[in-house]
């Protein structure tokens, strides 16, 4: 199963699904779009999941794709499940700022996760997500603290 999750920020995020909807993949998708209203005749939608809900749609996936949320992300990698992110943008009126784009491109340099601007980079990592390799990001405090640390230094 691939897990798409567009969090929860109050701005919409609209990109990313209508990526979604130009592919055809073969694969179960199962969608959480929080405040993105969006019908899709190709995959399942939910609005909002539970704490719960949440963390089994994580377990039973393959694949997560998600916006560029620290959380979510962080919440993926613990998981050790491949991760495909698209940061939310401001040009497109999806956030406020573009420290998401910040956050993501410092881990695919540090290749821990894919990170994806245009529709031809995302389609090419979905369809090829089983065969790239990605780093294993180990949790302990040093590393949290050192990717908090070059994160605001990068800002």
């Amino acid at each position: 199963m691939i897990f798409v999750t567009l969090g929860t920020h109050e701005l919409g995020f609209k990109r990313m699904l209508e990526y979604l909807e130009k592919m055809d993949i073969e694969e179960e998708v199962f969608i959480q779009s929080g405040n993105t209203e969006f019908k899709s005749e190709k995959y399942k939608i939910t609005q909002f999941l539970s704490p719960s809900e949440f963390e089994e749609c994580i377990e039973k996936s393959d694949l997560i794709i998600t916006h560029g949320g620290v959380g979510s992300i962080l919440t993926a990698l613990k998981r050790k499940k491949k991760v495909i992110v698209m940061a939310r943008l401001q040009e497109y009126n999806e956030h406020n700022d573009n420290h998401q784009l910040e956050i993501c491109e410092k881990l695919q340099k540090d290749n821990y996760l894919i990170s994806c601007k245009t529709f031809e980079e995302f389609k090419n990592a979905i369809e090829n997500y089983k065969n790239i390799e990605l780093k294993e990001y180990k949790f302990d405090n040093s590393n949290l603290l050192n990717f908090i640390s070059e994160t605001i230094d990068s800002i």
